[in-house]
C-alpha cells in the first residue's frame, strides 16, 4: 500500500509583511494572483496594461473557479517586492504572492557515506532502481527520536556474536546503574558487570568484538547527522549488544533471558531500573528446523512478547520455501515473531533468500548493505542478516512516533499494542511482485508508511452506533447497519454475538472492508418465544488490526405494535470546523429533552475528555469544545435518550 505526503499552501486572508518574514525561495519573475471577480479574463487586458513597465504577461490560468492566474514579469525592469505590493492594492485583485518553490519534506543526514546507503535513499546507485528503498528520509521528517512521548529511552536488543564497543559511529546502550569491571552486581539484576550488555557464551559482562554483530548494529542504530560514516534506520535509538548467536540453544536461552529480565525489571519498576527494550534482532537460526522440535525456543518468544517485545528474525539464506522445508525461528508462527527475507536494490527478492507465504512476514533490504565493521571501519555485507535490522530499527521508530495514549495502553496491555504494531508494519509495506504469494504482506518494508499508520491507526465506526427495535411477539424483521474502516486500504472483520442469544443473528458473520467504503451488515431479529419486555445484547466487530467495536442491540417485545426502529439511523452530531486547531463547535439535535453526555475518545478507545454532561432541551444545540489534546484523530461520542451518536474529529497543529 502507498501513502503520499503532499505539502500545499492555502491562500489566506492574512499576509505577513516584509518586516515580519522574508520571502522563501521562489521562481524568478513569476506571480500568483487571485481576481475578485469571475470575469477575470475580461479584466485581464486592463490589468496587464496597468503594469506594462514590469512587462507583466499571462503564463496560464491555474483555477477557473477560484480565478487564480500565473503571471510573468521582468525582474530587471522593476523591483519585485514593490511590484507585488502594488498588485495587492489593485482593486481587481483579491490576493497576490510570489510563486514559491515547494520541496518534499525530507531529511538527508550529513554523514559522508550516506550516499552508499541505497536501502535508506535509493537514487539508482549501484545500478539499482530509484525509489527501491524504505523511504527513511521521508519517515525521519515524522520522527528521529530515541525517546517515546513519555520520555522512555527506546532500546533495540541485538542477539549476535558481539560488537565493536569502541566504534565511533555506534549508538550503544549502557547500563548506567552498573559500575563496570568492579565484580559486583550493582543494580542487583543477577548479572555482574553488565554495563555494556551481556556475553551469554561466558556469562560475563565482557561483550566480545564481532564483525557481523557490528555490521548489524550499524544498520539498525548507527549515529546519524554526526558527520561521521553512516546513518542507522533509528539513528537516535540505543542498541543493547548481547553475545549469544552461535554454539547451541542453551546459549540462545541465556541471551534472550537477559533481555527479558531487563525489560521485565523496567516494567515492574516503572522505568527506574532495567531497559525499555521494544524489539530484539536475531540473525541466526537452524536451517530446515521443524518448530515442533523447538518448543522452548517458541516459549521464550512468548515470554518476550508478554512484556511487549517484538522479535525480528532473519530467515535462511537459502532459496527455498520455509513453509515446506522449515526454519528456526522464522517458520514459527508465534505472535511476537516478525520474520524477514532479503530484497535487493531493484526491489526483487534475493535469489539466495528463503520465503514462505505463511511464515515470512515481509522483505527488507539486505543485499550489498554498507554499514559499520569491526575496527572502527565500514564495509558491505549481504544476507538476510542485513534485512532484519532494518525492520528492528523501524519498530523502534514506531514507538518514537506513538502518542501518549498509545503508550499508556502499551503500559497496561503490552501484548495488544505490540501485536497492533506488527500488523501496522505488515499492512504498510510497498507491494512487490517478487514477494506477492511468497510472504504474508507481499511487500517490502516502508518506514514512512509504518510511522504514518502508528500516528493514524485503523479504526471502525458503525452507523447506527446501536439498534433498538420495537416488535410484536412471534415476528421477524431485518435491519441493516454500515460498518466502515478508516486509515487502511483493506481490513478483514468478523462479527460476534453471544452464543446464548438466539433472537438476533448476522446474515454474514464477517467480511472485507475496502478503503472508507462502508460494508453493509444485515441483522435478522426474531421474537418467537421471547417474553414481553426488553431483551438486549451486544454485537462486537473484530478487525485485523485488533480493534473491537461494540454495538448495543435491543428488542422491545410489545403486543399490538408495528415494528419500528427507535434509534435514528443517521447521526445529527457534527463538528465544525473539522479538522480544527484550538476549538471546534459540536452541533446536535434532540427530538426530546434529555440528559446528554459528549465524551472524546482516542482511537484505542480510551476516554480523553469529558466535553459536556448536562440536561438539554429538545431542539438544536451547539457546544464549543476547547481542546488541549495533542494533534491527532479522536472520536466524540454523544449519549442521550435519542440514542448513541459518534463523530470523528481531527485536531491539527
Amino acid at each position: 500500500m502507498k501513502y503520499f505526503l503532499i505539502s500545499f499552501f492555502l491562500l489566506g486572508s492574512t499576509l505577513l509583511s516584509q518586516a515580519q518574514l522574508s520571502h522563501p525561495e521562489r521562481e524568478t519573475g513569476q506571480l500568483l494572483v487571485q481576481f475578485k471577480s469571475n470575469e477575470s479574463e475580461a479584466l485581464m487586458g486592463n490589468f496587464l496594461e496597468s503594469f506594462s513597465s514590469a512587462r507583466l504577461s499571462i503564463d496560464k490560468k491555474l483555477s477557473r473557479r477560484m480565478h487564480i492566474w500565473l503571471l510573468n514579469f521582468d525582474e530587471s525592469a522593476i523591483n519585485a517586492d514593490q511590484l507585488l505590493e502594488k498588485i495587492r492594492k489593485h482593486p481587481a485583485i483579491s490576493l497576490g504572492q510570489f510563486n514559491h518553490l515547494v520541496t518534499e519534506r525530507e531529511i538527508i543526514p550529513n554523514d559522508p557515506s550516506f550516499t552508499n546507503l541505497w536501502s535508506l535513499k535509493n537514487t539508482g546507485q549501484m545500478s539499482g532502481t530509484p525509489g527501491a528503498d524504505i523511504e527513511a528520509t521521508y519517515a525521519w521528517d515524522i520522527t528521529t527520536s530515541g525517546l517515546t512521548a513519555n520520555g522512555d529511552t527506546i532500546v533495540v536488543a541485538m542477539i549476535d556474536g558481539g560488537v565493536d564497543l569502541g566504534h565511533s559511529d555506534l549508538h550503544l546502550w549502557k547500563n548506567r546503574l552498573e559500575t563496570p569491571f568492579n565484580g559486583i552486581d550493582d543494580d542487583e539484576n543477577g548479572y555482574i558487570d553488565d554495563y555494556n550488555g551481556w556475553n551469554a557464551y561466558l556469562n560475563t559482562g565482557n561483550v566480545p568484538p564481532h564483525d557481523h554483530g557490528t555490521h548489524v548494529a550499524g544498520i539498525a542504530t548507527a549515529i546519524g547527522n554526526n558527520s561521521t560514516g553512516i546513518t542507522g534506520v533509528a539513528f537516535n535509538t540505543q542498541l543493547m549488544p548481547v553475545a549469544g548467536s552461535t554454539t547451541n540453544e542453551a546459549i540462545a536461552v541465556i541471551a534472550y533471558d537477559y533481555v527479558f529480565e531487563m525489560r521485565k525489571r523496567y516494567n515492574e519498576s516503572n522505568g527506574v531500573v532495567g531497559a525499555f527494550v521494544v524489539v530484539t534482532n536475531s540473525s541466526f537460526g537452524i536451517d530446515a528446523g521443524n518448530p515442533a522440535n523447538y518448543p522452548l525456543w517458541g516459549a521464550i518468544y512468548d515470554s518476550l512478547g508478554s512484556v511487549g517485545i517484538l522479535n525480528v528474525a532473519s530467515t535462511a539464506n537459502r532459496g527455498w520455501d520455509v513453509d515446506n522445508v522449515g526454519d528456526i525461528p522464522t517458520s514459527m508462527t508465534n505472535e511476537s515473531i516478525v520474520a524477514v527475507t532479503n530484497t535487493t536494490n531493484s526491489d526483487t527478492r534475493n535469489s539466495q533468500a528463503a520465503w514462505g507465504l505463511n511464515s515470512i512476514d515481509l522483505g527488507a533490504p539486505g543485499t550489498s548493505i554498507y554499514s559499520t565493521r569491526q575496527g572502527d571501519t565500514y564495509g558491505y555485507k549481504t544476507g538476510t542478516s542485513m534485512s532484519s535490522p532494518h525492520v528492528s530499527g523501524a519498530i523502534a521508530l514506531m514507538y518514537a512516533a506513538a502518542d501518549e495514549a498509545t503508550l499508556q495502553l502499551y503500559n497496561e496491555n503490552p501484548v495488544l499494542v505490540a501485536s497492533k504494531f506488527k500488523r501496522y508494519l505488515i499492512a504498510s509495506v510497498d507491494s512487490l511482485e517478487s514477494l506477492v504469494g511468497q510472504t504474508v504482506s507481499g511487500g517490502r518494508l516502508n518506514l514512512m508508511n509504518a510511522l504514518l499508520m502508528v500516528q493514524n491507526p485503523p479504526y471502525l465506526l458503525a452507523n447506527p452506533a446501536e439498534i433498538t427495535l420495537v416488535m410484536e411477539p412471534n415476528t421477524t424483521t431485518s435491519v441493516t447497519l454500515q460498518l466502515t474502516s478508516f486509515n487502511t486500504e483493506q481490513n478483514l472483520y468478523t462479527l460476534g454475538i453471544p452464543d446464548t442469544v438466539a433472537w438476533v443473528y448476522a446474515e454474514v458473520p464477517g467480511g472485507l472492508l475496502l478503503g472508507e467504503n462502508p460494508g453493509t451488515i444485515t441483522l435478522n431479529f426474531n421474537t418467537t418465544g421471547l417474553s414481553l419486555g426488553s431483551h438486549s445484547t451486544v454485537m462486537t466487530a473484530y478487525d485485523h488490526f485488533l480493534n473491537e467495536l461494540t454495538i448495543n442491540l435491543e428488542v422491545k417485545v410489545e403486543e399490538g405494535v408495528n415494528t419500528r426502529l427507535i434509534k435514528p439511523t443517521t447521526n445529527s452530531l457534527s463538528a465544525s470546523p473539522n479538522p480544527f486547531s484550538g476549538s471546534t463547535l459540536l452541533n446536535f439535535t434532540l427530538e426530546q429533552a434529555s440528559q446528554v453526555s459528549l465524551i472524546a475518545y482516542d482511537l484505542n478507545g480510551r476516554q480523553v475528555a469529558t466535553i459536556f454532561n448536562d440536561f438539554a432541551a429538545a431542539g438544536t444545540h451547539v457546544v464549543k469544545w476547547n481542546s488541549s489534546l495533542k494533534p491527532g484523530v479522536y472520536l466524540v461520542k454523544m449519549v442521550s435518550d435519542n440514542g448513541v451518536e459518534v463523530v470523528k474529529v481531527v485536531r491539527r497543529y
